[in-house]
């Protein structure tokens, strides 16, 4: 393929998938090419405008919600300028390499209406960010397991690689019922989202939701019925005054944050090997393929 720039749209939540996405970014930099990176709510927030001829090759990235991707992605692909053939490339990202995160047809068949070229798509297996917290020390496995899967990717997308998923028709057929109802179920969870007494108004959690669901009225915090269920607001309130009224048992008690564990140089990532066994068994052939 003849490149020169690319850009990487991206959905992220609580910081996974910006963080593979950064993976991509950086590994592409690296190896010489413009590489521009832009979260998918500066563009349904009219932040900034979409110009897709700017660019010789394009990914796009979301979280798995539901065995598929969150409604603020499709609402982002129905919003994408059409296009002639334009080489595209996909990645999700999933606390479980289960059932492949899903299918890809939905997405896949959203682009392709609009002309984007799927050839080459992609899993990263990440921490979960919600009803328990992994080890840390299987957290940082999957980092780094994340950094060689991306450096391996990325050599295979310029090489214009063909890499799609199988999706079988059960897969598809489940993916599309949970989509279905993805929806409504985060907007549920939104709908019975509560600010408690510890909320000192700062407003990070307005700026930072991506729909635009939580505003102030008469000095309380005040939750619509447009989350995506992407648990920003609660992972990021510094006083952790958000939770839910009838399904809190979705958060993580000790907040979801990452970095702080990739940079720690004690923590080892030795969680998973062929020896493991009960759950997380299943990870080991995700994690021995790169």
């Amino acid at each position: 393929m003849n490149i020169q720039n690319i850009g990487i749209f991206y959905f992220s939540g609580t910081g996974n998938t910006k963080l593979v996405a950064n993976l991509f970014a950086e590994e592409f930099k690296r190896k010489g090419f413009n590489t521009k990176l832009i979260p998918i709510e500066d563009v349904l927030n009219k932040r900034l405008a979409l110009s897709m001829g700017d660019y010789d090759l394009l990914g796009f990235g979301h979280p798995v919600h539901a065995f598929s991707a969150p409604k603020i992605f499709f609402d982002f692909l129905d919003r994408l300028p059409n296009v002639v053939d334009k080489k595209t490339f996909t990645f999700k990202t999933a606390g479980d390499p289960l059932c492949y995160g899903g299918s890809t047809s939905l997405v896949r068949k959203h682009l392709s209406k609009k002309g984007y070229k799927v050839f080459h798509e992609n899993l990263i297996v990440m921490p979960a960010n919600i009803i328990f917290k992994y080890d840390n020390s299987l957290i940082k496995q999957l980092y780094e397991v994340a950094v060689k899967k991306v450096k391996r990717r990325t050599k295979e997308i310029l090489l214009a690689k063909v890499n799609l998923q199988k999706n079988s028709l059960w897969l598809k057929i489940g993916t599309y019922m949970f989509n279905k109802a993805e929806s409504s179920g985060a907007s549920y969870f939104g709908k019975y989202l509560t600010a408690t007494d510890s909320c000192n108004l700062c407003g990070k959690c307005i700026r930072e939701c991506p729909t635009g669901n939580i505003s102030i009225t008469s000095e309380t915090i005040i939750f619509g019925s447009k989350c995506t269920f992407c648990m920003r607001c609660i992972y990021i309130c510094p006083e952790k005054a958000i939770s839910n009224k009838f399904m809190n048992f979705f958060v993580i008690k000790e907040g979801y944050t990452i970095q702080n564990i990739i940079d720690d140089p004690e923590i080892k990532g030795n969680y998973i090997t062929h020896k493991t066994k009960g759950y997380f068994k299943h990870f080991y052939k995700y994690m021995s393929e790169y």
